[in-house]
C-alpha cells in the first residue's frame, strides 16, 4: 500500500474519531429543560438542618412562613431555580445508599412546588454541588436518576428565613408626593392635624394647606428624610398586637397613585420602640425604632 493511501486511510481515521467524540459530547451538552406546565404559587423547604420554609405568593407579593412579607426579588429567584431546572446530564440511574451519598443526597434539602389548588407540582432533592460549585446534583421525588443540573441550587434553597424578609415598608420619591396628611388619631375628618398639597403644572408646581402658608422647601427637604421607612423586627406574636387599637398617629402619603397609610402605636411595654402598621404590607405589624419615630412628630408651624 502507497505510503499517500496510508496516509489518507490514517486521516480518515482522525477524522472518524473527531466525529464519534463530537456526536459524544454534543450529546452530553445539550441541556434539557424542566419546566412545570401549572405556575407555582406556594414554595415549601426543608432545609438540611429541619428548618421549614414556606413561600406563598400573593398577587404580586411573596409571603413567609403565613407571617410576614418576603423579599420578592429573593422569592422571584428561588422561584425561577425550580421553575426552570436545566439537567446537563444523568451521573447514576441508581437511587442506592451508595450513590445517594457519593452526590449529596441522602439528607437532601427538599424542595416542593405547589399549585394555587395546592395540587403538587414540582418536588426535588436537592444534594451537593459539583466541584466546580456551578452544577448541583439533584433527584426528582418520582424519578430513580440522579441528575447534574446547571447552577448552585444550594444557595437559593439554603437561604435562612432571616434572609428572606422584606424589612421594607414603603418606599418614595419626594418628586412623586402630591399629597400629605396627619391625624392625630385614626383618619377621622376630626383628627385632621394637617393637610398639604401640591398644586399647579409640575415646572411650577407648589405646595398649600388651607389657611395655612406653608414653606414647600421645608415640606420636601422633610419628605426626603422619610422617603424610606423599614421594620426593625416583625411582631412574632399577633396576640400581642390588636390591629383595631387606636393609632396615636396616622399618615396617609399620596405619592405616584398610591395612598400609602402609616400608623403609629406608642408602646408602653417598649420604650425604645414603636409598633408600625403600614397599608403597604397588608396587616403585618412590626417594631420601629423611636428616633425614626420622631420623624413623623411634626407640627403644621415646623413647615411655616
Amino acid at each position: 500500500m502507497s505510503s499517500r493511501k496510508i496516509t489518507l486511510l490514517s486521516l480518515i481515521g482522525i477524522l472518524l474519531i473527531i466525529y464519534i467524540l463530537q456526536l459524544t459530547f454534543d450529546s452530553k451538552g445539550k441541556i434539557k429543560e424542566v419546566k412545570p406546565k401549572t405556575p407555582i404559587t406556594k414554595i415549601e423547604i426543608e432545609q438540611t438542618d429541619k428548618n421549614h420554609l414556606l413561600l406563598e405568593k400573593k398577587k404580586e407579593s411573596w409571603i413567609l412562613n403565613s407571617k410576614h412579607p418576603a423579599n420578592t426579588d429573593i422569592a422571584d429567584y428561588i422561584l425561577a431555580s425550580l421553575d426552570d431546572i436545566k439537567i446537563i446530564d444523568t451521573v447514576s440511574k441508581s437511587s442506592n445508599e451508595n450513590e445517594l451519598e457519593k452526590y449529596g443526597l441522602v439528607n437532601p434539602i427538599v424542595v416542593t412546588g405547589w399549585a394555587t389548588d395546592d395540587t403538587q407540582v414540582q418536588k426535588i432533592y436537592v444534594g451537593k454541588t459539583s466541584s466546580t460549585g456551578n452544577q448541583t446534583y439533584i433527584k426528582f421525588a418520582d424519578k430513580k436518576e440522579i441528575l447534574l443540573v446547571s447552577g448552585n441550587l444550594v444557595i437559593p434553597f439554603n437561604l435562612s428565613e432571616n434572609d428572606l424578609l422584606d424589612f421594607t415598608l414603603y418606599s418614595i420619591k419626594t418628586a412623586e408626593v402630591y399629597k400629605v396628611e396627619k391625624y392625630n388619631g385614626d383618619t377621622d375628618s376630626g383628627n385632621l392635624d394637617f393637610r398639604f398639597e401640591k398644586t399647579g403644572e409640575v415646572a411650577e408646581a407648589f405646595w398649600s394647606c388651607e389657611n395655612e402658608t406653608v414653606d414647600g422647601t421645608k415640606i420636601e427637604n422633610w419628605l426626603r428624610g422619610i422617603e424610606i421607612l423599614s421594620a426593625d423586627k416583625w411582631i412574632e406574636e399577633f396576640d400581642y398586637f390588636n390591629p383595631s387599637t387606636k393609632p396615636d398617629i396616622t399618615y396617609i402619603l399620596s405619592a405616584a397613585g398610591r395612598d400609602i397609610k402609616v400608623r403609629f402605636y406608642e408602646d408602653n411595654d417598649n420604650s425604645d420602640s414603636i409598633i408600625c402598621l403600614c397599608s403597604e404590607e397588608g396587616t403585618f405589624p412590626c417594631y420601629i425604632a423611636r428616633s425614626t419615630y420622631e420623624k413623623y412628630l411634626k407640627t403644621i408651624s415646623d413647615f411655616m
